[in-house]
């Protein structure tokens, strides 16, 4: 077994009744050389001194406590801290399988990749949802630039779910001044590193479905968050096409995400209100070039139907499919 030691950032804000289950995921780990940095980001509970009772036991666990300064900050925080040769983020309220660390440092060692990705399970109160992104065992990529990694599921944009090597992330460090879908402004940068990865099926990650989780619900900034994220990666993204697609695949998981956020809205709010404010979506200048590009943009079929049906106005079938879409998961 290697010796490579992996470092494991925990942001940590308010989550006294989860910090606990994801600490002993991380101590329970069969692989031992890790290094495990807990970012109290300012809590006002519990959570600093549970984390700290834990520290107390276990010399791998670092501890900062920091004043809030959200998610972004909290993961430069532990960044700063690292010393590993690999790098992994876990949300506070998660958890690992105990072989996960084990599994994923020997796949991504031997296919001698910069980043893996594996995939997680999503932990309902009552249920667990096994997910399968690609639908296959192993995914090998060999390339130079970011598009594949954009092309199935919003999950290849998380921070979670993934190992990366130390080297390739490097000085990157997230945007602190970005609201929401900072991990998309990081991970373009990081995969604009990026020549070898892998992809692994193994379900090594349980992610906690809270029920005022704001990801599965209605936010009424979304909108104006994504817009401004997908602004700032323009002319990023402009510098050759490869890099073009990824944005505009992108850009479909935002629009998709808005539709989404619409049909969660209000509950008081009718259905034929909510097909009026889906029309108003497309009025955005990103989604009209998006929607003027998606014959020139590779992206998966399932994506690709939504914003066709976007660009022929088509809102009212938008509706019904992000509709039962969505009562589909909470079947699941």
């Amino acid at each position: 077994m290697t010796d490579k030691k992996i470092s494991i950032i925990v942001p940590a804000y308010n989550v006294e009744n989860y910090v606990g289950e994801c600490i002993e995921s991380l101590i329970a780990q069969t692989y031992k050389n890790l290094e495990v940095i807990i970012v109290d980001d300012g809590s006002k509970d519990n959570t600093g001194k549970i984390i700290d009772q834990y520290a107390e036991k276990d010399k791998r666990i670092l501890v900062v406590h920091q004043k809030n300064g959200g998610l972004p900050h909290a993961r430069n925080t532990g960044l700063q801290y690292a010393s590993g040769d690999y790098i992994m983020f876990l949300d506070s309220d998660d958890w690992l399988d105990m072989n996960c660390c084990e599994i994923v440092l020997n796949k991504i060692q031997s296919f001698d990749a910069d980043l893996l990705f594996f995939e997680y399970s999503k932990e309902y109160k009552n249920k667990t949802v096994k997910m399968k992104t690609y639908g296959q065992k192993e995914l090998k990529f060999d390339l130079t630039g970011v598009k594949e990694f954009f092309l199935y599921d919003m999950r290849t944009i998380t921070a979670w779910g993934k190992i990366y090597k130390s080297e390739i992330i490097g000085n990157q460090r997230y945007n602190e001044s970005m609201k929401t879908a900072e991990d998309v402004d990081f991970n373009f940068r990081v995969y604009k590193k990026t020549k070898r990865a892998l992809y692994i099926d193994d379900n090594l990650l349980h992610y906690r479905i809270l029920e005022n989780s704001a990801i599965h619900g209605f936010d009424p900034k979304i909108d104006d968050k994504l817009s401004n994220v997908i602004d700032s990666l323009y002319e990023w993204a402009q510098e050759d096409f490869e890099h073009m697609e990824a944005y505009y695949s992108f850009v479909a998981i935002a629009y998709i995400l808005i539709c989404q956020n619409k049909i969660c809205s209000n509950p008081g709010l009718n259905f034929l209100k909510k097909v009026s404010e889906i029309s108003r979506i497309g009025e955005n200048s990103s989604y009209k070039k998006l929607f003027d590009n998606i014959d020139k943009v590779k992206i998966p079929k399932s994506r690709k139907l939504i914003v066709w049906l976007g660009k022929r106005r088509f809102y009212f079938c938008i509706a019904i499919i992000v509709n039962m879409k969505l009562k589909n998961e909470d079947r699941a």
